[in-house]
């Protein structure tokens, strides 16, 4: 008996446990994990969980702002109670992005119906095969099937139901998944994994787009933490110290040249071979992608490209460059 035979059943060196790693690796060389943390309990009912997975040690976690992606595992503050090993996958983490990105949008963020752990389930489907274990879900389980006056006690008024998660349907999901198979999923330019998020707990941002709170775009803010809960960044705002919720798409790395979806922006500076035939022509910004730290933008062609900031020149209304 090798030792990889015997992982199975003796803790790692570094704390994590290695719930599966038999001979059956074969060409899977991505090795997949699954990170847990608590955020609260219901004595005697349930323990409510947020999770993640990690492909290669890079982590992909729902948020309200979508799936996210890094190394440094921000949504656990660095440090997740649980970090379980479930096997080995053919699959690369850019192609769990790409193959999940177009069931779990921005905005659709649900603490009961479409969570964090809504999305590792499906995850861990696409990779492995496998589902989640019945622990980890428990408290939205039986959520969803509580009152809205015990709901409200338990998370305090913080839970608000989505209407942009109504329909969705984790088995409908992971029939996508089988349909898929092993084929490449597709996906747009500047969408992928490896890089590293802009949004991290320490990091400084701008806050940016907000309409309700109009009087705080342009404020300098550091980010605190990531809440599991409503899937939102906790940042403290510069000028009162107070910690606020924003979204990814209202937070922008400081210093960096801000553009909200749907401006118009003149590509500029680009200097490689490919990236020159695209100066000088003119595109409307989609979104920013905090993996990347650059802006996906759409060309009149409809073809999508990521800009860094710095290559892209505000247009005006009135079609003139500032």
């Amino acid at each position: 008996m090798g030792n990889s035979a015997l992982r199975c059943c003796v803790p790692s060196r570094s704390g994590t446990r290695y719930e599966e790693d038999g001979d059956d690796r074969g060409l899977a060389c991505n090795r997949v994990e699954l990170a847990a943390s608590e955020l609260f309990a219901v004595p005697g009912l349930a323990t409510a969980y947020h999770t993640s997975i990690l492909v290669n040690g890079e982590e992909f976690f729902f948020s309200d702002s979508g799936i996210f992606n890094d190394r440094a595992l921000t949504s656990h503050q660095g440090q997740p109670s649980e970090r379980v090993q479930l096997g080995w996958s053919t699959k690369t983490g850019s192609q769990l992005l790409r193959a999940l990105a177009p069931h779990f949008r921005a905005g659709t963020y649900d603490l009961l119906r479409k969570n964090c752990n809504s999305f590792s389930d499906c995850a861990a489907y696409y990779l492995l095969r496998k589902r989640l274990q019945g622990k980890y879900s428990a408290l939205e389980r039986m959520g969803m099937r509580a009152s809205p006056d015990l709901l409200n006690r338990f998370t305090k008024g913080m839970y608000v139901p989505n209407q942009a998660s109504e329909g969705f349907s984790i088995q409908t999901v992971l029939k996508a998944m089988d349909e898929l198979g092993d084929a490449d999923p597709p996906g747009a330019d500047g969408i992928g994994s490896g890089g590293r998020s802009s949004l991290s707990i320490g990091a400084r941002v701008t806050v940016c787009g907000l309409k309700n709170a109009a009087h705080l775009n342009g404020q300098g803010a550091q980010i605190v933490r990531f809440n599991a809960v409503n899937g939102r960044w906790e940042a403290q705002v510069n000028a009162d110290g107070e910690i606020k919720a924003f979204r990814a798409e209202n937070l922008r790395p400081a210093g960096e040249l801000i553009f909200m979806p749907g401006e118009k922006a003149l590509i500029r500076g680009l200097k490689s071979d490919a990236g020159q035939t695209l100066n000088g022509i003119s595109c409307e910004v989609v979104q920013y992608m905090h993996d990347t730290s650059r802006y996906q933008v759409r060309l009149v062609d409809g073809t999508l490209k990521a800009i860094k900031g710095d290559n892209l020149q505000p247009i005006t209304p009135e079609g003139e460059t500032r």
